[in-house]
């Protein structure tokens, strides 16, 4: 038996899917009760009909979006609202007006948008704003990424091939600024209102994650697949589980403060020892990287899986991707 899930989500949005998607149980039974029956839902369809948002805390809204084609899966993106600035965490695949939500949202404070890695289920609506932060190893990639646009959207006739929406609600091109960011950066909101930046790499060279100091929330992006480096990676330890492993390590002395961890997809205000348990995968992958508990087709790419315990997930990767051993 397959783990398709049989019985859709019931939802407003404008999208929809044309192609059922595979969906693991135990995240599907936290998106239909979200989606379906939490009061903490807002829809507001004359703005952005793409988008559902959920207030998770009294100044942090979750905006869920689905999917747009193979390998950009359901996202999560996030907007904090400190004394003086907003930030908006990843932009989504770039269909509807994500921008106008969170001004909404957001009552008139200046937008700082950041992504957590260059992917596009992450950063296709960047060209919405003026200017956009990502780590600096991710910025050549960012830039490739805007340069291709949405083509993987649709197929040979030009109709959407996985998931329907209208292409003219599709974010328009435009130039917009990149701007660098290093490990331990900090992003202010005013009044001492500080996000600070932690390079978590595997999933991309740039991967980060986001901690709010004051929420004590962490933003931890994709985290559970580990591609390997491209042709001419100029930073290639930094596309391992390796170097996932690592960065997942120096997380562990925040744990004890941290009061939820929210990803990119899935199940999101998570407790922080899910932390350690992508981390005990990863390690057991290092330890033993061809003891694999599955392969599977991820994006159309076939890879190697290690169950993540606790979690109902798996961390993926591929035998170029493990990096050096112990």
């Amino acid at each position: 038996m397959n783990n398709t899930a049989s019985r859709p989500i019931r939802s407003e949005l404008k999208s929809y899917r044309i192609k059922e998607a595979t969906e693991k149980p135990s995240r599907w039974n936290f998106m239909k009760i979200l989606r379906e029956f939490s009061t903490l839902k807002e829809f507001y369809p004359e703005i952005d009909p793409y988008a559902e948002v959920y207030r998770f805390r009294k100044n942090l809204y979750a905006i869920f979006s689905l999917g747009l084609t193979t390998g950009c899966a359901d996202t999560w993106n996030y907007l904090i609202l400190g004394p003086k600035k907003a930030m908006l965490i990843d932009t989504g695949c770039g269909a509807g007006n994500l921008r106008g939500l969170c001004e909404k949202l957001a009552e008139g404070k200046e937008i700082l948008c950041v992504n957590t890695h260059y992917h596009l289920d992450h950063s296709g609506g960047n060209a919405a704003f003026d200017a956009v932060y990502i780590h600096a190893y991710d910025v050549p990639h960012l830039q490739e990424t805007r340069k291709k646009g949405f083509v993987d959207y649709f197929d040979e006739h030009g109709n959407p091939k996985e998931t329907y929406f209208d292409p003219a609600d599709l974010v328009k091109p435009k130039e917009y600024k990149i701007i660098p960011f290093e490990d331990g950066d900090f992003f202010d909101l005013g009044e001492g209102y500080r996000v600070e930046a932690k390079h978590l790499s595997g999933h991309t060279p740039g991967q980060s994650a986001f901690y709010d100091h004051q929420n004590h929330c962490l933003f931890i992006g994709d985290n559970t697949s580990c591609f390997g480096p491209q042709p001419k990676e100029a930073h290639p330890e930094c596309c391992t589980v390796r170097s996932l492993r690592d960065g997942l390590q120096s997380l562990l002395p925040l744990l004890d403060e941290v009061d939820g961890v929210f990803a990119g997809h899935g199940t999101i205000d998570q407790h922080p020892l899910v932390i350690q348990y992508i981390l005990d995968a990863a390690n057991r992958i290092l330890a033993h990287p061809d003891w694999a508990d599955d392969q599977v087709s991820f994006g159309g790419r076939k890879m190697l899986a290690k169950m993540i315990y606790q979690q109902g997930s798996d961390l993926k990767y591929t035998p170029d991707s493990v990096g050096s051993r112990e």
